[in-house]
């Protein structure tokens, strides 16, 4: 490749923008964190630009190119969004195009889930691993799987929050009746805190009994449930869990891999796959976003008239 690197990861949570350049010994060299809200509604390539331009002026102009993790739905060239419940004014065509023009370093899009996971595969718990499987659990539900370094499947693959749960009726944060983020997100959380009177950040870390006891038990159920079922459609080497709300105090971590190999078909077998946390935290789509942008630029600098961006699926 020659010379070292820099590049800036953007992750676009429910409430916040993070961003975190680093180089490729995974030195950072600029953080920030902004509030998501100008992203609902302003104009998001004018905020996405002057978080991109902040960075450049941070590491003195020098990066070879940003990513961007977003909760949303990638069109088949990476370029834009088709669906994005929660940020629907980044919903569009060519956001990438925009930012690159505005900013002139290359700009990938990824899903968010698929960032942390790329880098959770790269340089975290699953270092090593070529099938990946990576299940976050925070106010949706995420999920990743990463075959030899590459995604499977078309621009709805993996859309774990909302793939059909349970039969209760109940709605999750994208408006789907009975899935999985209806069930087993932190979303979920919060109702049960605001109805039992409880401070959210307390839910398994206090004792509890009755209906919220009770409530809390089918909650880690109905994650196991998801985590079965995104293991058996994939048939990963290790499966990696993160989000919030696996690393509340006092969560059953313990208990959610039990039940999940539990809730596997002994057909499968169970307990022959490792279930680990993920270990990188934010920085995990930092060693994403490193990952991604070294590959495309690898990939350029070996067929020159190939578009720089087409190639990163």
């Amino acid at each position: 490749m020659g010379d070292a690197i820099k590049i800036l990861a953007i992750d676009i949570g429910g409430t916040h923008l993070r961003a975190v350049a680093i180089d490729e010994a995974g030195t950072i060299l600029h953080r920030a964190i902004a509030s998501a809200e100008p992203l609902r509604d302003g104009n998001p390539i004018a905020v996405l630009t002057e978080f991109i331009q902040r960075a450049q002026d941070a590491v003195g102009g020098e990066l070879a190119g940003a990513a961007i993790g977003a909760p949303s739905i990638l069109d088949s060239s990476r370029r834009g969004i088709v669906r994005s419940p929660n940020l629907p004014a980044f919903e569009g065509p060519g956001i990438a195009d925009a930012l690159e023009a505005a900013c002139g370093i290359p700009v990938l899009l990824d899903h968010d889930a698929t960032l942390q996971t790329r880098g959770e595969a790269e340089h975290g718990s699953a270092a090593g691993r070529d099938l990946v499987l990576g299940v976050y659990f925070g106010t949706g539900v995420g999920g990743a799987f990463i075959d030899h370094g590459r995604l499977m499947g078309g621009i709805y693959r993996m859309q774990l929050g909302h793939v059909p749960l349970r039969g209760d009726g109940r709605v999750g944060t994208g408006g789907g009746v009975d899935c999985v983020e209806a069930y087993a997100s932190g979303a979920v959380l919060q109702a049960l805190a605001v109805a039992h009177g409880v401070a959210v950040a307390t839910l398994f870390s206090q004792p509890s009994e009755g209906g919220l006891a009770a409530a809390l038990q089918t909650f880690v159920h109905d994650q196991a449930l998801t985590m079965a079922l995104a293991m058996t459609l994939t048939d990963p080497e290790i499966v990696v869990i993160g989000g919030g709300v696996t690393e509340m105090a006092g969560y059953p971590f313990d208990e959610l891999v039990r039940q999940t190999n539990q809730c596997l078909s002994p057909v499968l077998g169970r307990g022959l796959r490792p279930i680990v946390r993920a270990t990188l935290g934010p920085a995990a789509a930092s060693w994403g976003a490193l990952h991604l942008i070294r590959d495309a630029l690898s990939r350029r600098q070996a067929t020159p008239p190939t578009p720089l961006l087409s190639v990163t699926r």
